[in-house]
């Protein structure tokens, strides 16, 4: 602590890594995969402590279903302008099980703006598009009922 330069070097390090994984990839597999490439790069009386987190199975949603057209719908009533389809990361491990145990469509819906900053230093979300998007989630209820 305190101003200067320190002369000394750590007895330990620590990293946190985080990847995203794509349809078709295993993420026990690619955890194993990790690992062992880690390992491979110790230097001889070094040790490594790996601790697997958590993971999930990467989806992509057809843009096509009768859920994502609703979707669509409601979101150019409200917003006043067609919503642009775009792949986007995520990290929601349980929207796979969403999906796959009762076989139906999933939609996973942002209501923010592409200079949101989310998950980045100065985030923010305007009120209006809290009330824009409060709107297309009625008029998505609206929209899947007919």
């Amino acid at each position: 602590t305190g101003e200067g330069p320190k002369t000394i070097v750590p007895s330990s390090a620590t990293a946190k890594i985080t990847c995203r994984l794509v349809p078709g990839q295993n993420p026990a597999t690619l955890m194993q995969s990790l690992r062992s490439h880690l390992e491979s790069l110790l230097l001889p009386g070094l040790t490594m402590e790996f601790q697997d987190q958590h993971g999930g199975q990467p989806l992509v949603f057809a843009t096509d279903s009768p859920f994502m057209q609703a979707a669509r719908t409601a979101i150019e009533r409200a917003f006043g302008t067609a919503p642009v389809m775009i792949r986007e990361g995520g990290s929601i491990p349980v929207v796979a099980t969403f999906r796959d145990v009762p076989g139906v469509d999933t939609l996973l819906l942002g209501w923010g703006q592409n200079t949101d900053n989310l998950h980045s230093p100065d985030e923010h979300f305007s009120v209006a598009d809290f009330h824009r998007g409060t709107l297309a989630s009625a008029l998505l209820w609206a929209e899947l009922a007919k």
